[in-house]
């Protein structure tokens, strides 16, 4: 099972601050607008660049804090966050992401109480956090009118943000060498012009791009197809058991998240309560072993052994080499 990753979570030490961070958001957003009008200005499409390069940098490599190892939750889905419903500069956040109701909580679970679950650690605040006194409230989500639920966010990462980085660096190289031949007389100036509106060509075509490069549940596995919740059709919202790296994105109002999501899988329906379900800890603790135990170092060492890359199974064509030997009789 495959999953798409351009974030790295940072060290709480290593995390920059809110203020730069605000800084950086700030310039930006200033810089994508002009893009296009400073391609006739020598080296301003340098500066206008970096400032979008310094965002998307942040945005991959530093926004999100480590909380520690890899985390495994069960829950249903209470609202779902496609890409489609974003606006502005969060347009480029292409992910897609939904919101998770932990077992055995139910609708309307404040803050405190999602804490108290046997799942509470996932969403509660982190002495690290704490101890750098950053942002925290937790996450709430509400669905139609209803109470406001506390919840676990995830996201399945889209390409955005790194596309328009990817874009940005090579726009850079060219705005650059725009800035040089701009000292040549006459003829240099007519180079420096073509090189700079090539940059913002390239700038623009990586916002497209990157736009378009959205996430999906079918990232991780084609079979889940669109998240359900709750609706008024009558049918439930999904029970899903999710694994990803656990983190706190500095980013909002302060939460935790897991981010990205490595493993989702469907694994029920949910009819407004957990009855079927017991309380949650035997549904939770089996399906998380299993995925730890899929994913441990040792079956994945098992196998690439060779006995293990079969594509036609053994007990069909016998694996014996000679040209005279049987098939096996399957009982």
């Amino acid at each position: 099972m495959s999953y798409r990753q351009y974030t790295k979570c940072v060290s709480i030490d290593n995390y920059i601050g809110k203020v730069a961070a605000q800084v950086i958001i700030a310039a930006a957003i200033a810089a994508i607008p002009l893009i296009l009008g400073a391609s006739m200005i020598p080296g301003v499409l340098i500066l206008l660049l970096g400032a979008i390069l310094a965002y998307c940098r942040w945005w991959l490599y530093d926004r999100l804090i480590c909380l520690g190892p890899d985390v495994c939750a069960v829950g249903y889905v209470l609202t779902v966050e496609p890409p489609s419903e974003k606006s502005f500069l969060d347009k480029f956040d292409t992910d897609y992401s939904f919101n998770l109701v932990l077992a055995p909580n139910l609708q309307g679970t404040t803050q405190a109480q999602a804490e108290a679950g046997f799942q509470g650690k996932l969403v509660a605040e982190t002495s690290d956090i704490s101890s750098h006194g950053l942002d925290w409230q937790g996450h709430t989500a509400q669905q139609y009118q209803n109470e406001a639920t506390a919840v676990l966010h995830c996201e399945f990462e889209g390409g955005g943000v790194y596309d328009l980085m990817q874009a940005a660096l090579a726009a850079l190289a060219v705005a650059t060498a725009a800035a040089v031949v701009c000292a040549i007389p006459v003829f240099g100036w007519i180079a420096c012009l073509i090189l700079n509106a090539i940059a913002a060509l390239i700038t623009l075509g990586g916002i497209i791009a990157a736009l378009n490069d959205t996430g999906s549940p079918n990232d991780v596995d084609p079979n889940l197809g669109d998240l359900h919740v709750n609706d008024p059709t009558g049918r439930g919202a999904d029970v899903l058991v999710v694994q990803g790296a656990w983190v706190y994105d500095s980013a909002h109002e302060g939460w935790n998240e897991i981010h990205p999501i490595k493993h989702c899988q469907r694994i029920g329906i949910f009819d407004g309560n957990w009855a079927g379900y017991g309380d949650g800890v035997a549904l939770r603790n089996g399906y998380c072993d299993a995925i730890a135990q899929a994913s441990s170092p040792l079956t994945v060492a098992n196998q690439q052994q060779p006995q293990n890359q079969w594509t036609i199974h053994p007990v069909i064509d016998g694996c014996d080499p000679s040209s005279d030997s049987q098939p096996p009789v399957i009982k």
